[in-house]
């Protein structure tokens, strides 16, 4: 199976602090963006406080109510809970929810998808994620006119 592709944000000429601060800001939208009301939102609250009941009634219980191992009891429940919740699918859709917001945020300010070559993937996956080289090594292509050309990345 063929890797999926290192996509990254670019906008000709946008210098390293505005790339930094927009990526910055877009960012913060996509976190700070509300769930709350959104069905997806709600069900894995409700699993996470069913499965939190379970762990509170699981120690008020005395030994002496079940014959069952209190402790294979809780285990079973909470798994039970998390199973009968599917938190996965909700999961993963909230999170899209959120990179949809960041993405918006980017095309909002004129950066487009641009693919990266396999080598610079490997020279990319050589710095720290989060580290300064790292940063410049990505402006350094998301600024370029010919990399957002070239590269331009249509899913």
């Amino acid at each position: 199976m063929k890797p999926a592709p290192v996509v990254s944000w670019g906008k000709s000429d946008v210098s390293f602090d505005d790339y930094r601060k927009d990526s910055i800001e877009c960012g913060a939208r996509g976190a700070s963006t509300s769930m709350k009301g959104r069905s997806e939102f709600d069900a894995v609250v409700l699993g996470l406080d069913r499965q939190d009941t379970d762990i509170d009634i699981g120690r008020s219980l005395p030994p002496s109510l079940t014959r069952e191992d209190p402790v294979e009891k809780l285990a079973r429940d909470y798994a039970l809970n998390g199973l009968k919740s599917r938190p996965e699918p909700k999961v993963k859709a909230l999170q899209r929810l959120l990179v949809d917001h960041v993405e918006a945020c980017l095309s909002d300010k004129g950066y487009v998808r641009f693919t990266l070559t396999p080598a610079q993937a490997a020279e990319l996956g050589g710095y720290r994620k989060g580290s300064q080289e790292r940063f410049r090594y990505l402006h350094a292509l998301a600024s370029r006119e010919a990399v957002i050309q070239q590269q331009r990345y249509e899913p």
